[in-house]
């Protein structure tokens, strides 16, 4: 720089030094220190932001039931977990249930031979070899869903895929972990309820072999709720935006004032005998039982809003009735009891509320307003939004435990608290909302807002107009320098990740196989052929299912070869074959056929290819 600036005349630099430099305060020290500051500042401005987002998946993750990964394999095998449960008469979740408290849903067999079902008694006894431990593959985790969900039916002939009983599934749970002859109850039992409530932490477990265990893991019953309630929500396939934890942290918190904002009666039981409708009484309701206590009786319309209301009754695995606002609304304790949280990775809450007769499920809530806990008949415990809302529609079920069945819950609510399809609401004045929001209409306009914030900053905080036009012009410098840096960062790294994100995703056997499964299972329970694989889409290998017993194997058909001398034959492949079809139907293992016929991919099988079969 100063050989560059004898090159000049002196008289130039003479008038630079004079005139100019007073002008623009040129100091070489200052110029440095604006071109830092404005690189600092501008990575203070992302920094922010990041830290709110980390800070809020932060809370967001502990809020859940069951970590993230275990809500991603619930989701990832709801389908084939219902189809099992079908076939093997037992309730939909209950195959995902025994895999979380035996093989906490990892697809790897343990060292006890057991595998990833707890298949104890099956595997002493013979009936079942043991289970290579290790890491196994989609076909294995499906077919010992299925074993492990005859063993349940084996040990608990009384339950169903329609059963909802809580008593029952908890002594079935009992009965699958300590055998029928247990003299244990299943609230005693921290195999069935740890962590179910306040009354049930860290409870003993006695172990088959006489070991004593202080449990720190969910029991049966709290992940059979817990997995229960994720799966009555629509489950997206794609993954969450990770903007959901940070826009739902704040929605909550916006909410939590409104709803305190918000004037609210607190109603005392309606002893009267009008109500919305008589009971329906069917298949999934049964007609509740005459309440001696009435202040444990749920007599509120959750959905507090003076807007008009629909509801239908629904019958699935929550059977309940269905509420939808046209605004958003404030959500009420329709009794007093125990509160608890169930939240998942697609930010899908609900809340449970139970008492000495009742128990209610509330699904499908924009955000919580009370922590878990004893919580009174009309407090505020959430919100659920508009018409707009990614959740318009909130689930209200009501399982009547004396009479251990679910009940038609708007034959509970007092006439004048009815949705519109049921008669008129009224108005009453203390119940007004005063307002509505959901800032998750706003945060497209967060880095707007962040810009404006900061330049005001900038600009009267700072007072960055007194340093002088070139100190700005050079803290800008530093500023888009910093942007610069960051973005190409984001350029060169960020999308070279997501393709191999995505790449990996499209190629993974596990998922190629997961479908696979399902069609298999699916096809088996409606009793119709797999459609057979086409040229533009490989299929994976063809997953075997178990027999329909842990016991039994199906023999060989008609077509098989000849128990004789002979040790191989052959068969002509035609339209539909695969080679787990092939196999099955002569008793082999696809591995064998794969062997003596050199076929490296086992999809790649033709009609009117003669494969040889080695014998079993």
């Amino acid at each position: 720089m100063v050989a560059l600036l004898n090159l000049l005349p002196p008289w130039l630099r003479e008038w630079g030094r004079i005139y100019l430099a007073p002008l623009l305060k040129v100091e070489l020290k200052k110029l440095a220190f604006a071109l830092l500051k404005g690189g600092l500042d501008a990575i203070l401005l992302f920094t922010i932001p990041i830290a709110t987002l980390v800070g809020s998946h932060h809370i967001w993750d502990n809020r859940y039931t069951l970590s993230v990964s275990h809500q991603e394999q619930v989701a990832r095998w709801a389908e084939i977990s219902f189809a099992v449960a079908r076939l093997e008469d037992v309730p939909p979740v209950t195959p995902l249930v025994l895999w979380y408290k035996e093989g906490g849903l990892h697809a790897v067999n343990p060292d006890n031979c057991e595998g990833i079902m707890g298949l104890h008694s099956a595997v002493v006894s013979g009936r079942l070899p043991c289970f290579t431990p290790g890491p196994i593959d989609a076909w294995e985790v499906a077919r010992q869903l299925r074993l492990g969900a005859a063993a349940f039916k084996e040990h608990c002939p009384e339950v169903h895929f329609t059963t909802t009983d809580p008593k029952l599934l908890q002594r079935c749970y009992l009965y699958y972990n300590a055998g029928r002859n247990t003299h244990l109850t299943p609230d005693r039992s921290g195999y069935v309820m740890n962590d179910y409530d306040r009354a049930h932490g860290n409870m003993l477990h006695h172990t088959e072999t006489g070991e004593v265990i202080r449990l720190q893991a969910l029991g049966a019953w709290p992940v059979h709720l817990a997995m229960q309630t994720q799966l009555a929500a629509d489950l997206p396939v794609q993954s969450p935006s990770i903007l959901l934890a940070p826009s739902m942290t704040v929605q909550e918190i916006a909410d939590r004032i409104w709803a305190g904002w918000t004037r609210i009666m607190r109603t005392s039981p309606d002893s009267s005998s009008s109500y919305c409708r008589e009971p329906v009484v069917d298949d999934c309701f049964a007609r509740p039982h005459e309440s001696l206590d009435l202040t444990l009786r749920p007599s509120i319309n959750p959905l507090l809003t003076t807007a008009e209301q629909e509801s239908e009754l629904v019958c699935d695995l929550l059977p309940g009735v269905d509420l939808q606002s046209s605004q958003a609304a404030v959500v009420l304790a329709p009794m007093p009891g125990e509160l608890m949280r169930y939240t998942d990775h697609w930010g899908n809450l609900s809340v449970q509320i139970e008492n000495d007769e009742w128990a209610v499920w509330i699904t499908g809530l924009r955000s919580y307003v009370a922590a878990p806990g004893d919580v009174e008949r009309g407090r505020p415990i959430g919100t659920a939004g508009g018409a707009e809302s990614d959740h318009p529609t909130i689930r209200f079920a009501v399982l009547d435990k004396v009479n251990a069945s679910f009940v038609d819950p708007l034959a509970l609510v007092p006439e004048g608290n009815c949705p519109a399809s049921h008669g008129p609401i009224t108005n009453r004045e203390n119940d007004e909302e005063e307002t509505t929001m959901n800032l998750l209409a706003l945060l497209p306009f967060l880095p707007l807002i962040l810009g404006l914030v900061w330049a005001i900053w900038l600009f009267f905080k700072k007072d960055i107009l007194s340093k002088g036009v070139l100190q700005v012009v050079t803290y800008f410098v530093g500023v888009v320098i910093a942007l610069w840096v960051i973005g190409w960062l984001v350029d060169a790294f960020l999308p070279q990740w997501v393709a191999q994100r995505l790449i990996n995703a499209q190629v993974s056997s596990d998922i190629n196989t997961i479908e696979q499964v399902s069609r298999q299972i699916l096809s088996e329970t409606m009793g119709t052929p797999v459609a057979p694989p086409t040229a533009s889409a490989p299929q994976p290998t063809p997953i075997p299912l178990p027999p329909e017993s842990p016991t039994t194997v199906p023999p060989p058909t008609s077509e098989s070869p000849s128990m004789g001398v002979e040790t191989q034959t052959t068969y002509t492949v035609v339209a539909g074959d695969t080679l787990y079809s092939i196999a099955r139907r002569f008793n082999v293992s696809v591995a064998a056929i794969q062997e003596a016929n050199g076929l490296a991919n086992p999809n790649s099988i033709q009609a009117g290819q003669v494969l040889i079969i080695p014998l079993p």
